[in-house]
């Protein structure tokens, strides 16, 4: 690993090991769940589950992006050696 790319992991953690928490909740939802005593206790699991599924679609285009990504790599590889696609 060169010396630049261990830096940046370094700060990259840093910067993660330090980050605030999290709140999701919009205004609205935040006082729902504050007024109560069960809305009290599922508060951070609410927040949870909000950041999940914040983050689905991302991890779900980053995959499509993936696939599509080495199928245009390996079309481009066979193109170059001369190999036919049989599939």
């Amino acid at each position: 690993m060169k010396p630049r790319h261990a830096l940046l992991a370094l700060g990259a953690a840093l910067l993660l090991a330090h980050a605030a928490p999290a709140f999701a909740q919009c205004a609205m939802c935040q006082a729902t769940l504050s007024n109560s005593a069960d809305g009290h206790a599922m508060m951070g699991g609410f927040n949870k589950a909000i950041l999940i599924m914040f983050a689905a679609p991302y991890v779900v285009f980053a995959c499509c992006g993936v696939i599509l990504f080495h199928r245009r790599i390996r079309e481009a590889l066979a193109a170059r050696l001369g190999l036919q696609r049989t599939s």
